[in-house]
């Protein structure tokens, strides 16, 4: 069974999310993982097409796959100006944009890094469009209280996944 962390989510406008690290679908590049080849850097991300009335994004990446109860979310960051159009890789953010705090404990992309034997994982990377500049968000909020104050500024969702293989 592949779990897909979006199918339940109340629905939204969908607009365009791409990367030139990956293809959606395909596998992420070495860069992209904490691993002793990769630089655990964040890939490159442009958006397209956005639902009228969007003012900024939240940035997630979510690996579905890893071997924990609940996943393992690798990146959040809010507050990312809708006009901006893109993320550098490597994380490199507009100067409103917020990291917050991954499952990791770094308010940063942390790479990936499946465990031995687990296969091929996928990492959803999502941008949630959201009628507002900025998210309040309490400090120290966990990830799924995000994701709740999200609900009534969603105007649009876009997913992209790239895959990572813990034998590789």
């Amino acid at each position: 069974m592949s779990y897909d962390p979006y199918a339940l989510a109340i629905p939204a406008a969908e607009f365009t999310l791409s990367s030139a690290d990956f293809e959606n679908g395909g596998p992420l590049p070495g860069a992209c993982y904490n691993t002793g080849n990769g630089a655990g850097r964040s890939p490159a991300l442009t958006w397209q097409n956005l639902p009228g009335g969007t003012r900024s994004l939240v940035i997630t990446a979510f690996d579905a796959d890893a071997p924990i109860p609940g996943g393992l979310w690798h990146w959040v960051v809010k507050d990312v100006p809708a006009g901006a159009g893109s993320i550098d890789a490597g994380a490199e953010l507009p100067t409103s944009a917020i990291a917050l705090t991954n499952d990791l404990g770094e308010a940063a992309y942390s790479g990936v890094q499946p465990p031995p034997g687990t296969g091929i994982h996928r990492l959803f990377v999502c941008a949630t469009a959201l009628s507002v500049d900025r998210l309040e968000v309490p400090e120290g909020a966990s990830l799924a209280l995000l994701n709740v104050l999200m609900i009534p500024h969603t105007v649009g969702r876009a997913v992209i996944v790239g895959t990572s293989d813990a034998d590789a």
